[in-house]
């Protein structure tokens, strides 16, 4: 022990010693940086030999390939360097083997906060369908609105990069899962851009909006199939430490053969915000259910989830505590009052419908 102490009190002084040598240097640079700067300003040659200089130096620079061009990154259409600069319509020309002739459509299909569109290409008689994600940095103006609304509950990846980064990462991990997921075709990191394929079907969006306006419950059974499902593929991407982040019921589709794709992955994460996923789904389908509809809609629909999301191995506590006011009250603003208290109510009383 006292050997330690003699060491410390050494140790102490050598940084002490060496502070001192650090102080005094500094001010000793700050006297002549002055003089030094003085004397080359009245040199004539001083300007000329910085401009060689920076000539030089520039000239190495630009000899000097981007390392980028050796780091590759998968693809459906096979490997894609990280130094690619394609754009969309280099991208439709060359990447798909586009003749001159063919007939190129480009149609905006993203929101306020994002950046989508679908390629159309028409050519020797048929369509083909891409999809591409602009991941441009938004302003605070934008997300403004946003941060405020979940102040204390969620906070978003704002910059182009991380959330193209997300979208990528997740996208291939989860199909080497075996989930469905949009394939990527092509990815352009210094352009911010992912093309990725088009999935035909119907948006979940819609399928919801059918069950609430259905007159009768037993049309919904099929519908609420898918419900359940959708309820599953939760818990099983859950399970794996993944939040999808952003879990609209239009960022879920159901393919013509009844695969259900999830396809938005850009405020995706490892390890995030599980409750925020099972919140946001249930709340926002709720947002499209109609004021006077029966309140047995929202029921099913909340029930059906749950029942489907246990069932696959889902955390109960996740459901429980999406129905803690911490997540109603984001949701609260455009979710009509009775709808959210059903649901919230449901959440909360879980443990009921573990089979």
């Amino acid at each position: 022990k006292d050997f330690i102490a003699t060491f410390r009190g050494q140790k102490i002084r050598f940084t002490s010693l060496f502070k001192t040598a650090q102080r005094t240097l500094f001010v000793s640079m700050l006297k002549i940086f002055p003089r030094i700067i003085s004397f080359l300003s009245e040199s004539k040659d001083f300007p000329l030999i910085i401009q060689k200089a920076l000539a030089e130096n520039s000239g190495i620079t630009s000899q000097i390939e981007d390392p980028k061009k050796y780091l590759l990154v998968p693809t459906a259409n096979g490997l894609v360097p990280l130094a690619s600069r394609v754009d969309i319509e280099a991208f439709a020309k060359k990447t798909l083997h586009v003749d001159k002739n063919a007939k190129i459509v480009f149609e905006e299909i993203g929101g306020v906060l994002n950046d989508v569109y679908l390629i159309k290409i028409f050519m020797k008689g048929e369509e083909r369908k891409f999809v591409v994600k602009s991941f441009r940095d938004l302003s605070s103006f934008k997300w403004f609105p946003l941060t405020l609304w979940t102040l204390g509950t969620r906070s978003f990846a704002v910059s182009g990069r991380s959330r193209l980064e997300r979208e990528y990462a997740i996208n291939q991990f989860l199909s080497s899962k075996g989930f469905a997921v949009p394939k990527i075709v092509h990815v352009s990191t210094a352009k911010r851009l992912i093309f990725m394929e088009y999935v035909e079907g119907e948006n979940l969006e819609k399928i919801v909006k059918r069950i609430a306006s259905s007159k009768n419950i037993q049309e919904t059974a099929k519908d609420l199939e898918v419900i359940r499902r959708v309820g599953e593929k939760f818990a099983e991407i859950h399970a794996l430490g993944v939040a999808l982040g952003d879990t609209k019921p239009e960022n879920i589709m159901v393919a013509q053969n009844g695969e259900i794709y999830i396809l938005d992955f850009e405020q995706a994460s490892r390890n995030g915000d599980k409750i925020w996923d099972v919140a946001e789904f249930l709340y926002y389908a709720g947002h499209h259910i109609p004021p006077l509809a029966s309140p047995r809609i929202a029921e099913l629909v909340t029930k059906t989830f749950i029942k489907g999301y246990l069932k696959a191995g889902g955390n109960v506590d996740t459901i429980k505590k999406a129905g803690k006011p911490k997540y109603t009250k984001v949701f609260s603003v455009f979710t009509f009052p009775h709808i959210m208290f059903i649901i919230s109510n449901i959440c909360r009383k879980a443990d009921k419908l573990k089979e």
